[in-house]
């Protein structure tokens, strides 16, 4: 194994770990397995469905994205891919990024490069969201954030700036070429040529998924991004009853939201899944913003987690195995592109 991958790999351990002791340090694991042993299985279904529910609206939404390569698409292969990304991404932190264009490329015929474009711009709408989202549980909740996660507390008025300033270039290089011409041309003038080169690579492959964008489909992208985070936050609503007599049903949708925007920084640090670092934040919200007792709030994290991990991962495999395509066939086909 190169040391770079020995490396990446090694890191993701250690955060795991590491949020995984800060999570669970000094928990009474009896009182937590006698929470888990009164589980809502109805609360549970739902949680599953409304997630997989995101996920085939998902793929309806990258469908869109990939007229300019192919023009009808199956929404079922979309589908399919979309799972597999996620399952791989709960085995190897960021493979799914690779795992889901490779599938779209061998069950679709379209090119590998083309397909990660619109994966690249798909992660731009669903940054927005989140970016949104977080910023709305900071306004919500200030005084919790700032004593339970000063550092993040201190992001708003930052973040909503770079959503803002983020929106303006996005629009801008969406209706000019001359707009990402201009940045290109920066990127090369403001860095060194080995990080500049890189960097214009990656920015030429983005620029390339969004001026491959026609203007009708702007509409279902965004109606998409909506669909795809309302089906999350009803999947997470669900969740708040997965402990009956728990009292975490109690925070009502607005908690909902808090933990919704958590649950997406949680999945943005490279871990198998957010295992550990969900862990840690949904624990710890519980417990700082919403008064929930530690065990319980302990609880909550493990079975919410471990029944999307287990049927996401499970279902995605099975997916894509069944196209014959594995995490080696996707690294050659974008060391190929």
């Amino acid at each position: 194994m190169p040391l770079k991958n020995f490396l990446k790999y090694f890191l993701a351990l250690a955060i795991t770990a590491g949020a995984l002791y800060l999570a669970f340090r000094g928990q009474d694991f009896s009182a937590i397995g006698d929470q888990l042993s009164r589980t809502n299985i109805l609360a549970l279904l739902g949680l599953v469905l409304f997630q997989v529910l995101a996920h085939f609206v998902r793929g309806w939404r990258w469908q869109f994205l990939l007229r300019p390569i192919k023009e009808k698409t199956s929404l079922w292969i979309a589908f399919k891919a979309v799972m597999a990304g996620y399952a791989m991404n709960n085995v190897v932190p960021r493979a799914g990024e690779l795992i889901r264009p490779a599938m779209a490329s061998v069950e679709e015929n379209m090119p590998f490069a083309g397909t990660l474009a619109t994966i690249i711009v798909e992660r731009i709408f669903d940054v927005i969201a989140l970016g949104l989202l977080f910023v709305f549980s900071l306004f919500s909740f200030e005084k919790e954030f700032r004593s339970a996660f000063p550092d993040l507390s201190s992001a708003a008025i930052p973040l909503l700036v770079i959503i803002s300033a983020g929106l303006i270039v996005f629009v801008a290089i969406f209706i000019s070429s001359a707009v990402s011409n201009f940045f290109l041309r920066l990127i090369h003038k403001i860095f060194p040529q080995k990080i500049a080169i890189p960097v214009a690579k990656a920015f030429e492959t983005f620029t390339k998924g969004l001026h491959g964008l026609q203007r009708d489909t702007a509409i279902p992208i965004i109606f998409g991004t909506i669909a795809v985070w309302g089906c999350y936050l009803a999947s997470t609503y669900c969740g708040l009853y997965s402990l009956p007599g728990s009292g975490i049903e109690a925070i009502g949708i607005k908690g909902a939201i808090v933990l919704l925007a958590l649950s997406g920084v949680a999945i943005t640090i490279p871990t198998p899944g957010g295992t550990g670092t969900y862990h840690y934040f949904i624990k710890s919200a519980l417990v700082l913003f919403f008064l929930i007792p530690s065990d319980t709030a302990a609880a909550y994290a493990i079975v919410t987690h471990a029944v999307n991990y287990i049927v996401i991962t499970i279902a995605g495999l099975i997916f894509m195995f069944s196209a014959g395509v594995s995490l080696q066939t996707a690294k050659k086909k974008a060391e190929a592109k």
